[in-house]
Order: structure tokens, then sequence, then C-alpha cells
């Protein structure tokens, strides 16, 4: 009895060590080509410059400030004081250009500390308060039945990640992932355009000319109106960028940030948080637990990493080689912010080599979207798990889910695509459903 139990026991630590080959492999080749670097939005020369002209800014909410700057941590890292009535107090050090206080603000001094160890130097001084505006947290609700918005039809068969957006001529737009197969990733190079009048219109959205054809992958667009000028945001891997009057006629195509901080980079999504201020979301992964990272800038060219919006750790369920919190959006409802992210591409490494194959498993998990709630825009806590995450508000039937909201009716919407191989709530097309925001027990 001993010896087939002695077999039994070596054949299963083969098997394990054949897996964690294979685990270790999957997790090389997918990584080996992505490059990395802080400085992939400014070069490192220009740093100096633009860290004098922009100082130090600031942004205020209910018991929180932030500060932000330009950064240049391979020189230096930075010291921030707050004054009190007994003099300068140190309050924080960091390594990127934000600072995040939860208190009674004051007057705060950033100061440069070299890593050569000359004499530190003052970045800049500024005073802001927080705002003291005590609101409930509301829970987001799927309000109705999902109906079609928009399938291209000539120039693509599906969509999948997508943007909405009102042109100047107060036209709907969308713009979203498609191909010309059923849902391969890698002919995925252009993005497809649906307009109505309406929002949503009774009968779907119109096809019209699709965009962005630079012979490269195209993910993910995302689109923002500031000062007037429209501007279009893509990856991955790498953030594109174009520019428009008119939120139709696109132009200025360029690559705005070279290489990211992290790996697997990709789904960005700019929120502006207040005048020539502005954050992007992006799909990232540390070492091995997937992340929701966030970058700053002030001009929408120069971005820099700034840190981790929304981290996961042990207990988190899905930390797949490339990623598995993608698709991110955040909102802000009645002084809170909310962060959606669809939870997928399961641990481990089949799931990327069932992926080629077009195999998902599990097919409920491509529609799990997961809703976080903070008071400020910089940090959604750390997923734990679905019950250890004291900053996880719901779960929501969706994928890659954009969140719309209608100025004339003052309605939400929120929307659901993918892959038609892989999607359970669609076949290929865009579907909207109304959203309704219930105060949180």
């Amino acid at each position: 009895m001993r010896k087939p139990l002695r077999w039994l026991g070596l054949l299963l630590l083969v098997l394990l060590g054949f897996a964690l080959v294979l685990e270790i492999g999957v997790r090389i080749y997918v990584e080996a080509p992505l490059e990395t670097d802080f400085y992939g939005s400014i070069a490192r020369q220009a740093v100096g410059a633009l860290q004098a002209q922009v100082g130090v800014q600031t942004l205020s909410g209910s018991q929180w400030v932030h500060l932000g700057w330009i950064a240049d941590p391979e020189k230096e890292t930075y010291r921030i004081e707050l004054r009190t009535p007994e003099g300068w107090r140190e309050v924080g050090q960091t390594q990127f250009g934000s600072f995040l206080d939860r208190g009674s603000g004051g007057t705060y001094r950033v100061w440069r500390v070299p890593k050569d160890r000359s004499p530190h130097a003052l970045l800049g001084e500024v005073t802001v308060q927080p705002t003291f505006e005590p609101s409930p947290i509301y829970l987001p609700r799927i309000g109705g039945e999902w109906r079609e918005l928009f399938r291209p039809r000539q120039y693509g068969w599906y969509i999948n990640d997508h943007t909405i957006y009102q042109d100047a001529q107060g036209n709907w737009r969308l713009v979203g992932i498609t191909s010309l197969t059923n849902g391969d990733f890698n002919e995925e190079k252009y993005f497809a355009v649906g307009m109505s009048q309406d929002f949503p219109p009774v009968k779907g959205m119109i096809e019209q000319p699709p965009i962005a054809d630079f012979g490269e992958l195209a993910w993910a667009p995302h689109v923002i109106r500031s000062e007037g000028e429209y501007h279009m945001f893509w990856s991955p891997h790498k953030l594109h960028q174009m520019n428009s009057r008119n939120g139709i006629d696109w132009e200025n195509h360029r690559i705005t940030l070279t290489a990211p901080y992290h790996k697997f980079f990709r789904d960005a999504m700019v929120l502006q948080v207040a005048q020539n201020q502005w954050l992007l979301y992006t799909t990232a992964r540390g070492p091995y637990f997937s992340q929701i990272d966030l970058y700053q800038s002030f001009d929408l060219t120069h971005w820099q990493y700034i840190r981790t919006a929304l981290r996961s750790a042990w207990g988190s369920e899905r930390n797949s080689p490339f990623a598995s919190m993608e698709s991110p959006f955040v909102v802000r409802y009645q002084n809170h912010y909310y962060l959606s992210l669809t939870y997928n591409n399961d641990s481990f490494f089949w799931h990327g080599i069932l992926l080629m194959f077009k195999i998902w498993l599990n097919k409920p998990s491509y529609n799990d979207t997961l809703v976080f709630h903070a008071d400020n825009p910089y940090d959604f806590g750390v997923y734990r798990g679905l019950t250890r995450s004291s900053t996880l508000l719901t779960r929501l039937e969706a994928h890659a889910p954009e969140w719309v909201y209608h100025p004339t009716t003052g309605r939400w919407y929120i929307t659901t695509a993918g892959w038609p191989w892989a999607a359970t709530l669609t076949s290929g097309e865009v579907a909207v459903a109304p959203i309704e925001w219930v105060e949180a027990p």
C-alpha cells in the first residue's frame, strides 16, 4: 500500500511543478514585451521647467485636501510640512507628485529633497481648507431592462469597451472597440462610431464611418470635453490621444505616454477634478495583484503616475497574469466618488491560454462589475475579497460599462457590451439600462 501512495505523491508533485512552470512561463511571456518608465510622458530634461511652471496645485473635499505637483523621483523625494501654532510640522513624505491629507487643512509647504544630498529646496507653499459637507452614500442599481443601443454592421460586427458623449451639435456619439471578427482582440485596430439625436434613442444609434485607424491596437476609447475642445484617449500599453473642435472630426494623433509606470496599462478613463487638473484611471498590475493606477495632469498632455487608486491584496479572487481589474470608470454623485470596474480574467495560466482559443469557462464572471466608493477621487482603498473590503459598495451585472448622465433630463444610464463569444447579456451590441441611486442602508 505504501508504494502506490508514494507514487501518487510523486505524481502530484510533478503535476504541481509542471503547473508552476506554466504559470511562471505565461507571466514571463505576457510581461516581457512591455516597457515601463515613470518618465514616459515628460522627458527627463523637461521636468524642472514644468515643475517650476506648475508649482503646487490644490484640491479639497469633505474633510480632505490634496496637493499635486510635477515630480522627479529619480533625483528627489518630497517632504510635506503643515504650519501649526508651534511652527512647521512634517506631515508626510512621498516620491510622487501627490499628497492626500485627511484633517483640518491649513498652510502647507512642499520641499524637494535631492537624493544627492544637496540642500533642500522649497517647491511651493499653499493654503487650502477642506469642506465639511456630510452626505449619505448612495447605492447605484440597474433600474430597468437592457435594450439595444448600438451595433455596427458595416465597419465591425460588435462593440466592446466604448465611450459615450455629446458632440458640439448636441448629438450623442458612441465610439467603441470593434473588428470584422467575432471578437479577436489582435484585430481591434480602429473604432466603430454610432450617432443619435436623443439618448437613449428609440431605435438605436446610426453607424458612422470609423475613426482612429493607425495600424496598431486601439482599445477602450474615452472622450472628454474641456474648454470647448474634445480629447480622445485610448490604449493599450501606451496612451494615444487626438483632438477635435466638434467631437466629430478628429486630428493631431500622437502618443502622450510612451511607457507607463506599471505594466498592463489599458482602459484609460479621464476625469476633470478642477480647472487645469485631470486624473487618469487605468488597469494595471503590481508584482502579482491587480490594481487601478492613477495618473495626474495639469495640461492634458503631460501625465505622471501619482498613486494606486485601488489595490487588491490577499483574499482577492482574481489576479490574472495580464490584470483583472478592467474598464475603470469614476463618477461623482452627491459629494462622493464611485469607481466601477469589470472584475474578470481569472487567475493562473490556463485562462490566458484559453483566451487565445476564445474559450471563457466562467461566463457569468464576464459581466461581474464591482462598484467602490470614496469621499475623494484619489483613494478607493484595498480590495480583499467580496466580504472583506470596506469600500466595496455593490456588484452590477454588466461588462465594461459606461456611466452616462443626461444633462437635460437629469437621469443616469449604464451600458454593457463585450465580445460575442463571451458576453451573455449581449450578442455584439451595446445595451443600455437606467440607473437608480438609492441611499445606502
